[in-house]
Parts: structure tokens; sequence; C-alpha cells
């Protein structure tokens, strides 16, 4: 009798490698695509393809897709911008073409970030769309692609919010924990939210979608909604400086804004969106399709977080 077999990009990545440990543990043979086969762990069940999205290579991604029950897309490159838009929507057409017309369950992960977070304070599946850089972008398109192919792939869509995890690439909880150990603080509006998820969540939910019949040809938000000025404080209260200097995120903004005129850098919307967001995300719709507990408060991870990095 055939095993089933799961197909996974990213699976080097912080949610990719407990999608790829769960089906290890389930007895699945695995099929891998890594642009670096050093980061993948070696298993009899999992067989791995060295391949890049920027610079594919037709006849390994074919042999990759064959015979796959489901197949996790979450490979995206984050860092280099000029590789986003071919890495990240042409990869994304690519390996959906491939798998056109047959069973294969493609599990898509995509980004809270294709919404505009300026026009709604409840982001919801139907919430108005924009994008405020080519990662964000990169994503829309994808995202609206698989729906132009419609019933001809059985695609899924999970849109997470910043995602934590110790490993995590983003440096928003580092550079808090460094100005706490320069005794400063921030001031923060109490109306300030932050929208996050933890990679345990997202993996579990990427799973339970993959298995949900219903949930094709849909899209669902992931988040969970906290005050960003309690997410600080939680910070300050974990590390135990003393702060002395406490000044208001507005003049922070102006300086990394200043910073990144000077070193060419162009995430200064970005930040300004982090700490001036108002508006929560909204998960009703993914509650109500399966059940899935999202984790809404952070302050066990932060403690973890924190004690790691000391």
């Amino acid at each position: 009798m055939r095993k089933y077999r799961v197909g996974i990009t990213g699976a080097s990545g912080i949610v990719g490698k407990k999608v790829r440990e769960y089906f290890i543990t389930a007895g699945a043979d695995i099929s891998v695509l890594t642009r670096d086969s050093r980061k993948v762990i070696n298993h009899e069940r999992v067989e791995i393809f060295e391949v890049d999205l920027y610079t594919p290579d037709i006849t390994k991604i074919k042999s990759f897709v064959k015979n796959l029950d489901c197949l996790f897309h979450l490979a995206s490159e984050l860092k280099d911008e000029s590789k986003m838009m071919i890495t990240n929507y042409h990869g994304t057409k690519l390996l959906a073409d491939l798998i056109l017309g047959q069973k294969t369950v493609f599990v898509y992960t995509s980004s809270i970030g294709v919404f505009d977070f300026s026009k709604s304070k409840i982001i919801t599946e139907t919430s108005p769309r924009r994008q405020m850089n080519t990662y964000e972008e990169t994503k829309y398109l994808s995202e609206e692609y698989l729906f132009k192919l419609g019933n001809r792939l059985n695609f899924v869509i999970l849109r997470p919010s910043i995602i934590f995890d110790f490993n995590m690439r983003s440096k928003i909880i580092d550079n808090f924990i460094k100005l706490n150990y320069f005794n400063i603080g921030l001031e923060i509006p109490k109306s300030s939210i932050l929208n996050f998820v933890l990679s345990s969540d997202v993996s579990n939910t990427l799973l339970k979608l993959s298995q949900q019949k219903s949930a094709v040809g849909k899209a669902f938000n992931l988040s969970s909604n906290a005050s960003l000025r309690n997410f600080v404080i939680d910070i300050e209260k974990i590390i135990g400086e003393r702060i002395i200097y406490r000044i208001p995120f507005k003049i922070l903004l102006i300086l990394i804004k200043l910073k990144n005129f000077v070193t060419g850098k162009r995430n200064g919307n970005s930040l300004k969106a982090f700490f001036s967001n108002i508006s929560k995300v909204s998960c009703k719709k993914i509650q109500n399709s399966i059940n899935i507990e999202i984790t809404e408060d952070c302050t066990e991870f932060l403690k973890f977080y924190i004690e790691q990095k000391r």
C-alpha cells in the first residue's frame, strides 16, 4: 500500500521544520525542495531536491511534485528584494502549474500584509487590499493567481501575521531588548495593536487545513491581537532593567528614518505602520472552519525568548 506523500518547500524554516517533523513522526514519505540541502536533516523517508526557485531546475521540480498528496509551499525570499518577484510569485506560479488537474492539495502561506490596515479597524478576509512593500506584493499576486486557477487546483491559502519563534528572522523583539539594556523605553500609544502568531499555531493550522476538504479554494487569516504597549512593558518586566529614558516612538522613527536614508535602506514605512497600527485581525472564519486554539498571550514565549538570548 502506497504511503501518504507530502512535499514541502521551505522545510528548513521556522514553520517548515515543524511540518516536516510532524510527517516524519506520522510515517509519511516526504519530498523537500530547498536551495541549501545542508540545512535539511537527512532521514530515510525524506527525499531532498536542491533547487533555487530564483533559478529553477524544471526537471528537478517536476520530480519533486510527482505523486504528491499534499504540497506545503512555505518558501519565500525575505531578504533580497531584487529576487522576491521571481522567487515568491513566479516560483508559486511554477509549482501550481505543475500540479494543475491533479489531486494534490496545494497549501500556500501568504501574509496578512496583503491588506490595507489603514482602511479597517477589523481585518477580515474581505477587507480592502494594499501592499506596502515588494514582499507583500508578491504574496498578493500569488494569491490572485491561485484564485484565477479556480477548481483546476486544490489550493488553500493561510495568511499569518508576524510569526514569533525563537529562530525568527525579524529582529523586532531583539531591538526592544537592546533598548532595555541601554535603560531606554518607548512611549507607545494605548491604541497601538500588535498582530502576531506563534510558529506552533501556524504549523498546527496548516496541518489541519490540509486535511479539511471544505477549506479547498479558500483563504484564511491567522493572528492574535495584543496591546503593543503591554507587549513592550512585558519585555521590560522580564529583563528587569530600570528604565531611565523613555522616548516617544515617533522620535525613534525619525532616527530610524535618518539612519535608513544614510544607509540606503527602505523599511521606514513598514516600521511606521508597525508602531501606529490600530487594526485587529479577525480569525472567525478559520475558527468556524476548523477546531483550533490560537495563543493570545505571548508572555511565556517572551520569557523563553529573552532567557535564551541572555
